[in-house]
């Protein structure tokens, strides 16, 4: 919202400005002008966290988000909530006849320069065989872009929205938090769960357009060279087994695996320097 204070300053009309960055009109003036409140800076911080869960949610209402909310720890009644979310135009059309537009947050890529700048989270499946039983076990993988260092994976038979909000949290505590994730619109990435550690750590979030992993090409390379060096080279028997195989292919991954984009350094080696490639 700097840079549309930016533009209409230098002399840029509202109408084109707001048209110019794809904002609503009334999202421009009700950063410009907070709510006339002794706490504004909160009513700010609000509005961004209900903005965050109206795109993450696009079903939820403004009662559903004040419930959200509320879970989360502000003490906040549902008139308060319902004045931000129409300051920001999110109400959604009670017509019936056609089908609603899902509110999605436009992709913009990011170019990270340094260390927890940008994460990369995705899926990948694979098989547990025994004695001719096959059950499907999945694998969450989070890398840190810039350095290519790849974090404890998530690995379980399924990825419930509360398994992988506490896994995303867990590794949070340990390497901090990044300034933004980019992601698909994985039903376990738009659970409650996750999406209060991303409220929680305020993370920006880049959602990759519908059917295009390819916007995702950091941790679809990643998934490449697992698939290629270790899942398609074993069989797994049991849930314990996989885990420990994957957590040690990805040790060694980080630790010893040279990596071409890095001038054939390994992961760990740029992820502890922070933001020198050089």
């Amino acid at each position: 919202m700097s840079l549309a204070k930016k533009l209409v300053n230098s002399g840029m009309s509202v109408s084109s400005t707001c048209k110019l960055l794809s904002i609503p009109r009334s999202s421009f003036y009700f950063y410009l002008k907070p709510i006339n409140r002794k706490n504004s800076t909160l009513n700010s911080k609000l509005a961004d966290l209900i903005q965050n869960l109206a795109y993450s949610f696009p079903s939820f209402g403004y009662r559903r988000i004040t419930a959200i909310l509320k879970q989360m720890g502000y003490h906040v009644n549902h008139k308060r909530i319902y004045r931000i979310y129409k300051l920001l135009n999110l109400q959604k059309s009670t017509s019936k006849g056609y089908k609603k537009k899902l509110l999605r947050i436009p992709f913009k890529p990011i170019n990270p320069s340094k260390t927890n700048e940008l994460w990369s989270l995705d899926v990948i499946e694979d098989t547990l065989q025994k004695n001719g039983f096959v059950k499907k076990i999945r694998i969450l993988n989070l890398i840190d872009v810039f350095s290519r260092f790849a974090f404890p994976p998530l690995v379980d038979i399924s990825l419930a929205g509360d398994k992988v909000g506490k896994h995303f949290e867990k590794i949070i505590r340990h390497y901090g938090p990044p300034r933004a994730i980019i992601r698909d619109d994985g039903p376990e990435f738009r659970s409650e769960n996750f999406q209060k550690v991303i409220s929680k750590y305020r993370i920006k979030e880049v959602i990759i357009p519908p059917g295009k992993p390819f916007k995702n090409g950091y941790v679809e390379s990643f998934h490449s060279r697992m698939r290629e060096e270790l899942l398609d080279a074993e069989l797994f028997e049991s849930l314990e087994e996989a885990r420990e195989k994957i957590l040690n292919w990805v040790k060694w991954y980080n630790l010893e695996r040279p990596h071409s984009a890095l001038g054939y350094r390994t992961p760990f080696e740029v992820f502890k320097k922070g933001g020198n490639l050089t």
